[in-house]
């Protein structure tokens, strides 16, 4: 299909950053502020007027769409639908519905503002910058704060403001005197645009907090392993892959700085820089959510409405596909890595297609190039690649290579020449914050215009070749704040967008080639509104059952969905970076059979499905039927799935719906994490824990409002109701909505 222009984002929230013009990043609007003392400061209005027409303290009466209510001590401005109430002194803003509904507000002053950031000191290394960027030193939990470097200061007062059409201008006085402004816009999409700017010389960081009352879930954020209602947690808005780089025991290769919450509000801090969000965290302030950038200002779009409602218009603004994916991207695939070959490709698709599972894609992993940056087959690898891929094709089957945004040799040497390279990294080339350290090669520097089209060029090249999609890796490693970009811009600037313009370049070189979208392009790393370009798989989860390898999975799913990452799946059996030793020698690190199976049964009903594990590696009997079982279906869900995938890219709805995001108001489906609709029709409840080792296991499923009916065995259930299943290793619980239509061949008595 063609590319679909009504997917980008909306106008004026489109900044032509970095990367040669071509990072698109969100320009939106900022944050309110609470509570504390300083300066004093008045409103030149009057002390007590009402003005439905949009009265003003200053100027912009006439053209005002606002409707401006002002007393001695507050300011309410209203279009008619939601309305901003500020206290002016000590400041204090809250949103809320025209009827006085509260949506969202700032946090409520504190005793211990600002307060120690715990997990600084505790980050902190020598070896290069933070494996995961832990913050400042202090948070500060004030009204609209701003860090100098060396304090943090804070909004204590409206001074003035001015309205004019559907936008609020204020004067704040703030605690260091140096004073702010505010704009407030009230948008058409429903929204509210904050922009906070603080006007002291130099500003490091900046702040805003919100009330979190103990009755409210949080979601997105982007990939989260741990976690998927993210309360009580502290998030990086700074994407890196190394262990524990999450602030727990995870990675954080994909971030966004976007959530919702099933009360009714959301909120995007529409910036690229580094930063983090604490929802409630209680080593901090568990009655708060703060966000914090270093930056110099700070941009915040506010949303209310059902969990729907909120992600459809965050996607609207940040992006969402703009290309449709074409029909074999939801077809199961498979990938090798260490020992690939002509030989191993060849008898990988053959052992495959021999067992009668169904096959859409081969992936190869990164032994396959003759060198980082060539764009070319190893020749002692493949001798004849372009043989190869007409054998591949002639099977019916798509072929995919992957990436990394890496130069060697005398590709780094001609870059380096050309000035395509970020530069200023540690001259020792351990510019990765792994643990433990291990040399990374040198980066493209895609901000440079020659730089990018030089490496859109190079993959056209392989295009052309026949190549039919992408697997990109590595975007995530974290350089040294000495970082030098062809922008101008510091790294703490370019780092998070760096994902997006590397996948941006694949994406031009296969619409330059490729206009009717038949390409496929999935990546382990992103950030805020990568969606655009690329899908995404969870990377390197353990090959175990429980919280750190199927459950990791099962939340990177959900969590992707909830951040507007449609398009994802994982490793099915996991991966742990020794599984592919070659079809002569015992894969070492494999799966149980029954981790295989439950694994093979989420993948079946995710997005994309693939595995770095052939299941005769596993076992030739249980996990060769079992998956060739759950590969059918994935197969044949096919329709469904492009059907749920038009609706993301047109809508914003995901095809993956956890049940909070379905059932804001159903307080026990706000509290289940562990199912979630896979599209309209199927209820999906994976087997994750270390119980399912036992085989046959008896889980808890809550079936919300509305008919369901049994997958397998076709009993009819009536929500809501929280029912206990038993299972056999073969099935996993799954539940068709009373109704449904399922494509042709979805039933327990069709799948082999």
């Amino acid at each position: 299909m063609k590319q679909v222009m009504a997917a980008r984002p909306a106008a004026g929230f489109l900044r032509a950053a970095a990367c040669c013009g071509m990072l698109l990043a969100a320009a939106a609007l900022s944050a309110c502020g609470g509570g504390g003392d300083g300066d004093s400061g008045s409103s030149s209005s009057g002390s007590s007027s009402s003005s439905s027409s949009g009265g003003s303290s200053s100027s912009g009466a006439a053209t005002a769409k606002l409707s401006v209510t002002e007393t001695q001590s507050t300011l309410t401005v209203s279009d008619g639908v939601t309305a901003v109430a500020i206290t002016k002194q000590p400041w204090r803003l809250i949103w809320t519905k025209a009827d006085g509904t509260l949506i969202a507000g700032d946090a409520n002053p504190g005793s211990k503002d600002p307060v120690n950031n715990p997990q600084y000191a505790a980050m902190q290394k020598t070896d290069g910058i933070d494996k995961a960027y832990p913050g400042l030193p202090t948070a500060s939990y004030m009204p609209l704060g701003y860090y100098t470097g060396t304090a943090w200061e804070s909004v204590s007062a409206l001074q003035s403001y001015s309205v004019d059409g559907e936008h609020l201008q204020a004067s704040l006085a703030t605690s260091d005197k140096a004073g702010a402004a505010l704009d407030v816009d009230f948008a058409a999409d429903g929204t509210l645009e904050l922009k906070f700017t603080p006007a002291a010389a130099k500003v490091a960081a900046v702040e805003a907090s919100f009330n979190a009352p103990t009755s409210q879930a949080y979601f997105g954020t982007g990939q989260r392993f741990g976690t998927f209602n993210v309360r009580g947690r502290s998030v990086p808005l700074w994407i890196s892959h190394g262990p524990g780089s999450d602030r727990y025991s995870g990675t954080n290769e994909i971030a966004a700085s976007f959530f919702w919450s099933p009360s009714g509000w959301g909120l995007w801090s529409a910036t690229d820089a580094r930063g983090e969000i604490d929802f409630g965290d209680p080593q901090k302030r568990a009655d708060a959510i703060n966000v914090m950038h270093e930056d110099d200002h700070l941009d915040l779009v506010l949303y209310t409405g059902t969990p729907a409602q909120v992600v459809s218009a965050y996607t609207a603004r940040s992006g969402r596909p703009l290309t449709t994916p074409p029909d074999w991207m939801w077809q199961p695939m498979v990938w090798q890595d260490d020992n690939t070959t002509t030989d191993t490709v060849n008898a990988l698709v053959d052992g495959m297609q021999s067992r009668s599972i169904p096959l859409g894609a081969v992936w190869l992993d990164n032994p396959w190039d003759a060198g980082n940056g060539s764009f070319d087959f190893d020749p002692a690898r493949f001798a004849d690649p372009d043989a190869l891929i007409a054998q591949i094709h002639g099977k019916g089957v798509r072929l995919m290579v992957w990436l990394s945004p890496f130069l060697n040799g005398n590709y780094q040497t001609t870059g380096a020449a050309n000035g395509w390279l970020v530069t200023g990294t540690r001259p020792d080339g351990n510019d990765a914050t792994y643990f433990p350290t291990r040399s990374i090669s040198a980066h493209v520097d895609f901000t440079n215009t020659g730089a990018y089209n030089n490496w859109v060029t190079g993959l056209q090249k392989l295009v052309k070749r026949g190549v039919d999609g992408v697997k990109m890796d590595r975007c995530e490693e974290d350089l040294s704040d000495t970082s030098v970009w062809a922008n101008g811009l510091p790294n703490r600037l370019n780092h998070n967008p760096y994902c997006i313009a590397y996948h941006k370049a694949a994406h031009d070189a296969f619409f330059a080639e490729r206009p009717d979208g038949d390409f496929v392009i999935l990546a382990r790393g992103g950030w805020t509104g990568d969606e655009r370009y690329a899908g995404h798989w969870a990377g390197d989860n353990a090959s175990v059952s429980g919280p750190s390898g199927l459950g990791s999975a099962l939340n990177s799913l959900l969590s992707l969905s909830s951040s507007g990452f449609v398009f994802s799946g994982s490793d099915v059996g996991g991966y742990d970076g020794t599984l592919q030793s070659g079809p002569s020698v015992l894969p070492i690190g494999l799966p149980s059979v029954q981790t295989y199976i439950r694994w093979a049964q989420l993948g079946a009903l995710s997005p994309v499905m693939e595995t770095p594990i052939p299941p005769w590696w596993v076992n030739e009997s249980n996990a060769v039927t079992v998956y060739r079982r759950y590969a059918t279906l994935h197969s044949r869900l096919a329709p469904y799935t492009a059907q749920q995938a038009s609706a993301a890219i047109m809508q914003g709805i995901p095809i993956v719906r956890p049940l909070p995001y379905s059932y804001p108001d159903d307080a026990k489906a706000v509290a289940v994490d562990d199912e979630y609709l896979f599209g309209p029709s199927l209820l999906v409840a994976p087997v994750t824990g270390v119980a399912l080792e036992l085989g046959i296991v008896t889980r808890s499923v809550y079936l919300p409002k509305g008919g369901w009916t049994d997958f397998w065995s076709g009993k009819a259930y009536q929500g809501p109701t929280t029912i206990s299943v038993t299972v056999p290793p073969e099935q996993m619980p799954l539940f068709v909505q009373q109704g449904a239509t399922l494509p042709t061949g979805v039933s327990a008595g069709e799948l082999p």
